[in-house]
């Protein structure tokens, strides 16, 4: 799905009368929001065109490769494999940076007993009904007992499947911060778990774009990191050695996070390193009861 920026028409194709291609597109995926960037992009840039292309689901390396966009905010796994998924791979078949990371979150129906605690630790999950892969949650699985089973899950393709089964009262699901607040719904709540594991959001693009659009995606990636016009422009942007500075600032995040969120991760947060509270001890438990709090 592609969305029209009004003021910032493409022009039209004098041949065809079509469209004429952006200058930029820039796909993201479900619950990232870079509206402020592509504004501070289009200011720094008069005249020039930018196309926002938001994404249905997490597929975002097929819009790369057809070049329908030229860079994506993309989301890793929790738990990446080394090598893999990991940002390394990544960085196998395009460049990379590193933003930030995002905390996640359980999705509730709005009478759930879980509701009463300000956040909801791994040890509580144990004994709910995840409607989604269990080595997703790899924490809760090593607190089970041997051989835990969980039941047969019904068919979920996309995450708002699954927030529509637990609003029918089937189960419970995991999901990053954002997310939550993207299919955010009157019946539903949502509570941190504080001791899963963050997720990391990049910026990622090919490696062979022409100079003139490397030049552009440059830009937009200095808008992201903050840099002014004269120290982006010009100086690419070298993933391999740029990694130990965005590990960094990841950890930077973490810490952030711990004492009240990151101000930029559109739900990033805090990663606490706790663990489950001794004998699967409750979370806080909210001041204002059942049902209160919602954030």
């Amino acid at each position: 799905m592609r969305t029209a920026v009004p003021g910032a028409s493409a022009g039209e194709d004098g041949a065809s009368g079509a469209p004429a291609p952006a200058d930029l597109a820039v796909a993201f995926v479900p619950g990232v929001m870079p509206g402020k960037w592509f504004f501070r992009w289009r200011d720094r840039n008069p005249g020039r065109t930018l196309e926002e292309l938001p994404l249905e689901t997490e597929d975002w390396a097929a819009e790369l490769a057809s070049g329908r966009a030229h860079a994506c905010f993309v989301r890793l796994p929790a738990h990446p494999r080394p090598g893999v998924d990991d940002l390394a791979a990544l960085r196998r078949e395009h460049r990379a940076v590193e933003l930030y990371a995002e905390q996640q979150v359980v999705v509730l129906p709005r009478e759930h007993e879980l509701t009463l605690l300000d956040e909801v630790p791994v040890a509580e999950l144990v004994g709910e009904v995840l409607l989604q892969d269990p080595a997703s949650l790899p924490e809760r699985q090593r607190l089970r007992p041997p051989g835990a089973a969980d039941p047969p899950l019904p068919a979920v393709e996309r995450v708002r499947d699954a927030i529509e089964l637990v609003a029918a009262g089937l189960g419970l699901v995991v999901v990053p911060m954002s997310v939550a607040r993207l299919h955010h719904r009157k019946d539903l709540e949502h509570r941190v778990v504080p001791d899963a594991a963050t997720v990391t959001v990049a910026l990622v693009w090919p490696q062979d774009l022409p100079d003139e659009r490397e030049e552009l995606v440059q830009d937009f990636v200095g808008v992201v990191r903050g840099r002014g016009r004269n120290s982006s422009r010009g100086a690419r942007t070298d993933p391999a050695r740029d990694s130990g500075a965005e590990r960094g600032r990841a950890a930077s995040s973490s810490a952030r996070g711990r004492s009240g969120g990151a101000k930029d991760g559109r739900g990033a947060g805090r990663a606490s390193a706790r663990g489950p509270r001794p004998g699967g001890g409750r979370g806080r438990r909210s001041g204002q009861g059942r049902g209160s709090g919602r954030r």
